[in-house]
């Protein structure tokens, strides 16, 4: 999580221990990581002094990881100022290096087994060289969701699995060897009915019309909830157990849909845009490769206006 999140989930009750995975940005938030007790990430040299200088300034020692760039090349230290951060490290006895990672950059492209295994063992070797100048992790982790499912070489001692929490397999996990199932579903209601004649347009810029009499049904979610504009005249819902289209532009509030071969429609019906409906489902990754993006994509944008219902484990 973000520092943000992480106090988010420590004011809403949280105990469990919670890992910054992008570290904090400003010497606020390091003293924040310790407010809020959190475990940050650091990838940069001077973020060890801005950490120290918290640690001191509330008279405690603190954990963090540390990150190796090994190809992603986003965040890291690069395995060659390995031995100069450690030397470093040595001037603040109050810090205390309690894991190190790194993150896969194609895990879930099987034809790209070469650079992950490389990515592998250039950790590997960072981990060796850490453990050479006398320090012990003790945690050692690598794996995302399709390192986790397909690389159990990977997996370390803890692994990050992120859409695979959710049962995101498609595109995440293609080798999955571990049984999930879906875990999100995206549900609204109609709250008007209309019937309109051949011809008419639907929503902004004519950009559907109706080629006979039709029963359009209106849903109160838009892009401003998370459903992609591009979805537009291509999507598709669940309603009564039958699939119908979204029809015109999805606009920021709201999303019309074409109901008039559903038998019964009426006002207050369910509609399911991600789950399941009778024999029928739509996934996040099928949701996802009808607009060109990925489930994760889909399922990040869903804002903070989406009510969250969470149900008892089955």
């Amino acid at each position: 999580v973000l520092v943000e999140e992480g106090i988010q989930l420590r004011e809403a009750g949280a105990k469990s221990p919670i890992l910054c995975l992008a570290g904090f940005w400003q010497e606020d938030q390091a003293m924040d990581c310790i407010k809020y007790n959190l475990v940050p990430t650091i990838y940069r040299f001077d973020m060890l002094e801005s950490l120290s200088k918290a640690a001191r300034t509330n008279n405690c020692k603190w954990k963090f990881h540390l990150k190796i760039d090994t190809g992603m090349s986003r965040l890291g230290i690069l395995p060659g100022e390995l031995s100069d951060f450690v030397k470093l490290l040595k001037n603040y006895p109050e810090l205390i290096l309690d894991g190190v990672m790194t993150h896969l950059a194609s895990a879930d492209e099987l034809e790209k087994t070469e650079f992950t295994n490389q990515q592998i063992k250039t950790f590997q070797d960072c981990l060796s060289q850490i453990k050479d100048y006398g320090l012990e992790p003790t945690y050692q982790h690598i794996s995302n969701s399709a390192g986790t499912s397909s690389w159990l070489e990977a997996r370390g001692n803890l692994v990050r699995a992120g859409g695979l929490l959710y049962g995101f397999t498609d595109t995440v996990a293609p080798n999955l060897v571990i049984k999930v199932a879906p875990a999100l579903s995206l549900h609204t209601r109609i709250i008007l009915l209309k019937r309109v004649p051949a011809g008419t347009s639907l929503g902004y810029c004519n950009s559907f019309f109706t080629k006979r009499e039709s029963l359009i049904a209106t849903l109160p979610i838009g892009y401003e909830d998370g459903l992609r504009r591009n979805y537009s005249n291509v999507g598709k819902v669940l309603i009564r157990s039958q699939v119908a289209s979204i029809v015109g532009r999805i606009s920021m509030d709201l999303t019309l849909i074409d109901v008039t071969d559903i038998v019964g429609a009426q006002v207050g019906d369910e509609v399911v845009l991600i789950g399941k409906c009778g024999d029928n489902s739509i996934s996040a990754e099928k949701m996802a490769a009808m607009t060109g993006t990925i489930s994760y994509e889909l399922t990040c944008g869903l804002s903070n206006r989406v009510p969250r219902i969470y149900l008892p484990e089955k």
